[in-house]
Formats: C-alpha cells, structure tokens, sequence
C-alpha cells in the first residue's frame, strides 16, 4: 500500500463493534478520495459470500495478551532498525513506539471478513485521514493453527522484505517495481506510524486451512517522503525513549499525521 503525498513539504464471527468506531460516520466523503468506497461505510460486520458457510470460517477475536503481541513484534523489528542492526539501513533518529488502536482494528476487522487477501480502497478516519494497511496470507494443511504462531508467522513475513530496502527509499520513497516485495516493510517500519489495530480470519478453502492477517496503521507509506529520519536512535524524541525499546520515541511522541 503506498500513496502519494497529499500535502508535499492484510466459523464463527463476533460482532464487536467499539462504541468510537460506531460513533463515526464511515460514509462521510471527506474521508476518502474521490470514488473511493470506505470499508467502514454500511459495512453490517458480517461474513462476505467469498468465505465459507458455517464452522469452515473463524473469525480471531484477539485477547489482550494477543494484541500486544502484535504490537511488541511491531515494535521488536521498528526497534531494530532504529538501532542500526540491518547495516544497509541507516538508524532512525526518532520512530516511534507503537500502541494499539481499537479502530484501526474495528476497521481491519471488517477488511478481514471478506476472507480474501485485498486491500481496501480506504480506511482513514478523522483521527487518521492517511490510514495504512498490511494484509497476508498463510496456507497450511495442519488441522489447527494456535493464534500466537499464526501472528509470528504472518508478521515476519512482512520483515523478511527488508532485504529489498535501501538507503535511498529510506530518505525519499519511491514506488519500486511491481517484481520486488518492500512495501510491507516499509509500512513496518514508517516512523510516524504509532498506532495500529488487527483483524484475522481463519477459513477452509481447497482442502487447506487458509489464514489472514489484516494490520492498520495510522499513517502510510508516502511517495517522496523520508520513511524515517536518519540519525542516532532517539535522538530527536522530544518525549524520550521507550522503557521496552529504547532505540524508538515514547508511544506519546507527538506526530503530526495531517
């Protein structure tokens, strides 16, 4: 998922609705481009007709243990960057912690329902009007998968693309060609990005038990825009360093996400 700049300079299922994310109006069309559908917009939180009848689909309502899993691998890898441990990248002066977000999650919740692995056209709220989003599959023949290895798996797939990172994307990004895999991780590891939320389906498809992991974020890759500033880790985090991981900003750095 990559964008441009609009101001230069990824059974069962709960209806869990968070009482903020139904309090916004997803149909406002200030919140998307143009002709963009919100996936939020009279959107019931129900199975789509692509995924299976019945028990063949399970929707993961993710404990909090789980959700700050996610978000500590999130934070793991962001860290790691931050601290100059892939030395093809330079370190990242102030990238900050990330926390969850309820409606990040409601929203990629609803994007996981549909039980296929596409990116919606738009997901921005008022609090986030630049949304990011990080969508993958994994296809298994075991007959159950425990939640906490799905989530690794899937996450680490989206870090195992730092290989087609480079120095120049990470001071202006551009859009690489459609062969190489980046863009996952450079959402990963935007700078900016401190909040995210998570929706996972589990469905029975051609005899394989297939599994999605959808991640919001509250901000995006943007084209010609540093994905991070470089510098020594934390060194320009006006809030000062997170306890857990100390190369990144507090999860109450400010940002400007507008």
């Amino acid at each position: 998922m990559i964008k441009f700049n609009r101001n230069p300079v990824r059974g069962v299922f709960l209806l869990v609705i968070a009482a903020t994310s139904a309090q916004e109006d997803y149909c406002d069309p200030d919140l998307c481009d143009p002709g963009e559908p919100h996936v939020g917009c009279n959107n019931p939180n129900e199975p789509s007709r692509n995924c299976p009848p019945g028990d063949d689909t399970k929707k993961f309502v993710f404990t909090d243990a789980e959700k700050q899993l996610l978000v500590d691998l999130h934070n793991e890898y962001r860290n790691k960057v931050a601290k100059g441990e892939l030395d093809w990248l330079p370190k990242a002066a102030n990238m900050v912690a990330m926390s969850w977000d309820d409606d990040l999650a409601y929203l990629a919740e609803l994007n996981s329902n549909q039980c296929a692995a596409n990116h919606d056209k738009c997901r921005n709220t008022k609090k986030y009007p630049d949304s990011g989003q990080n969508i993958d599959t994994m296809i298994t023949n075991a007959t159950s998968v425990k939640t906490e290895d799905a989530i690794r798996d899937l996450v680490q797939g989206w870090w195992d693309e730092r290989h087609e990172a480079n120095a120049k994307m990470v001071k202006k990004m551009y859009k690489p060609s459609p062969n190489v895999k980046v863009l996952h991780f450079t959402m990963l590891t935007r700078d900016i990005a401190n909040r995210v939320g998570c929706g996972m389906v589990q469905y029975k498809k051609q005899g394989w038990i297939w599994i999605n992991l959808v991640c919001n974020y509250s901000y995006t890759n943007m084209l010609k825009t540093p994905i991070y500033a470089q510098g020594e880790p934390c060194s320009q985090c006006t809030s000062g360093c997170d306890a857990k991981f100390d190369g990144l900003c507090n999860t109450d750095e400010p940002v400007d996400l507008s």
